[in-house]
């Protein structure tokens, strides 16, 4: 209704905005605190880590808030909230007033590829555990959430169909019976050979799969050598990314943190050139090297500034930061590193032993960068599916294709 509020965390998907003014209601941004890691010379060791401060939220909250949006896993910045950091959901959920819920959005939870560890394991191994999904916890677990809540689930993050548009959500009839009444007008409904599909594969993706004891493991260990391919890539180029040893992830972004060496490389007629498309109608240091990269070298990523409000992005909060995803195939994946190599012309970005010398890598292909082309949403000569030598699944909605095509090659 018009006058209602909704909490979003900054950085947040951007959709989520316009969804947001769409259905009558006002955005109120809470930042989460960006946490550095540099040593004593003010050289980045990481990528860092995002946190949610308690007194932000409890000051954002009032008479007014309608909803809070949690998203955990989280896009942009692959972040998972921690059971302390839902627990301060939880208590503004209830000081915020009975008129207060919160849309938890879970479409990531099967891709936790760096779960919590130690103290933040053991919490959340508690009521709010999932076996299937090890590191993720529901939000509607904590006491008294359960009828404050509607979780969102995504068949395409699940199961690589993004275009299909299908996915679910649970919660108590009070709330569930509005989305029935408002659906047939939205969508009317989704197609009843999708639904099948999605029913078939459900049960199928608990059964043993591609070597793992069920689809979800597949699934982790997949996107988890994926993560670890593109983040020695972004490394080598110059990019900070988080120390998955330490910080926890899930999702298939990275929120990479743009190094020294990077920034020098852009030409310094892009930045701060008009572009109406940028937050303020300037390019600042994100959006001009994004739009170089794609327009020079080939690689398309996203800038940070469309995760954040248009009053923070111009004051400089997402200057340093690009969205980069890494659900594509390997060979885009070898590819772009091979591209990210060249912003800095070779020189002075790389490191020794390639993109992936762990035990988790993936051979590297001799040869040129696959000549794609895309910015429209569509790759045109990069493959959307996996390798060719790879077993495909019977039912169909398992099949690779990624979200987006965040990173190809031109």
């Amino acid at each position: 209704m018009k006058g209602d509020e909704v909490i979003l965390f900054e950085p947040f998907f951007d959709l989520y905005v316009n969804q947001v003014k769409l259905a009558g209601g006002t955005p109120v941004f809470v930042p989460l605190t960006y946490i550095q890691d540099e040593d004593e010379n003010g050289d980045v060791l990481s990528g860092g880590e995002w946190i949610l401060e308690e007194k932000n939220l409890q000051n954002a909250i009032s008479s007014k808030t309608r909803s809070i949006i949690l998203n955990s896993p989280h896009n942009p910045t692959g972040k998972i909230f921690t059971r302390t950091e839902m627990e301060y959901i939880a208590k503004a959920t209830v000081d915020a007033g009975p008129q207060c819920v919160v849309l938890s959005d879970e479409v990531y939870k099967y891709i936790v590829h760096s779960p919590p560890k130690q103290e933040d394991a053991e919490l959340i191994d508690g009521s709010g555990a999932n076996k299937i999904c090890p590191g993720h916890c529901h939000f509607a677990s904590l006491p008294g959430m359960w009828d404050r809540t509607i979780t969102i689930s995504s068949a395409g993050k699940t199961f690589s169909v993004t275009g299909w548009q299908v996915g679910w959500c649970i919660g108590p009839e009070k709330l569930i019976s509005s989305i029935h009444r408002l659906l047939p007008y939205v969508q009317f409904c989704a197609s009843t050979i999708i639904q099948e599909a999605l029913a078939r594969s459900l049960v199928r993706a608990d059964e043993p799969y591609e070597g793992h004891s069920n689809y979800y493991e597949y699934l982790k260990s997949k996107y988890t050598r994926k993560r670890d391919m593109l983040a020695n890539a972004l490394r080598a180029a110059g990019f900070a990314v988080p120390d998955y040893d330490v910080t926890p992830g899930g999702g298939f972004f990275i929120f990479a943190r743009i190094g020294k060496d990077i920034a020098a490389a852009i030409p310094p007629e892009r930045i701060n050139a008009k572009n109406v498309a940028a937050p303020g109608g300037i390019t600042r240091q994100d959006w001009a090297l994004c739009q170089w990269m794609v327009e020079e070298k080939g690689i398309l990523s996203i800038p940070a500034s469309p995760f954040f409000s248009k009053e923070r992005a111009v004051e400089g909060a997402s200057d340093q930061f690009i969205r980069v995803a890494f659900c594509k195939t390997d060979e885009t994946i070898e590819a772009a590193a091979e591209a990210l190599l060249q912003i800095c012309h070779g020189d002075n970005c790389g490191i020794d032993g390639g993109i992936d010398s762990g035990e988790n890598a993936s051979e590297v292909k001799n040869g040129v960068p696959h000549p794609a082309a895309k910015v429209n949403g569509e790759d045109v000569s990069v493959s959307n599916t996996e390798n060719e030598d790879e077993k495909k699944p019977e039912v169909t909605i398992l099949k690779e294709e990624p979200e987006t095509a965040e990173i190809a090659l031109e």
